[in-house]
């Protein structure tokens, strides 16, 4: 049986704004990108509650999931490391953005400015996703 790693996103919306990192050029894979919180689930761990542990261990903020946005499947650096991925939409609720070793810059954009940064394209089709919900929620859902 081939072992398939579940890495998560969380992208944080706060007011109308979205939170992304940079990713150190130290990191092995897309080293110097930019991305919302990313991050592996652990063994026994629900997603959930994986991506509030991300949401706090890399930019030292609370927040709340609000629904998963988008699934999916990729190879992480190669065969050897196949990944299955969830995006979840999450609310923030408090905290000063701190960065973990993991990330260099952080950046609040509004979704078309994320939607015209060409690092993010990967991401894309999940902000996509929720500007589309965004039309058709009530203000106060975030």
């Amino acid at each position: 049986m081939k072992k398939v790693y579940v890495g998560m996103a969380g992208i944080i919306q706060k007011a109308d704004q979205f939170l992304i990192l940079k990713r150190s050029p130290d990191k092995d894979f897309t080293p110097s990108t930019w991305e919302p919180v990313t991050g592996r689930l652990e063994s026994d761990e629900d997603p959930k509650v994986g991506i509030i542990r991300e949401i706090e261990e890399e930019a030292n903020l609370k927040a709340e999931v609000l629904m998963p946005i988008e699934t999916g499947f990729f190879y992480r650096g190669g065969k050897e490391f196949p990944m299955v991925f969830i995006i979840y939409w999450c609310k923030y609720l408090d905290g000063e953005v701190k960065l973990s070793w993991e990330h260099t810059e952080y950046k609040w954009l509004t979704l078309e400015e994320i939607l015209a940064e060409p690092n993010m394209e990967l991401f894309h089709p999940a902000y996509k996703k929720i500007s589309q919900f965004q039309k058709s929620l009530s203000e106060d859902f975030v």
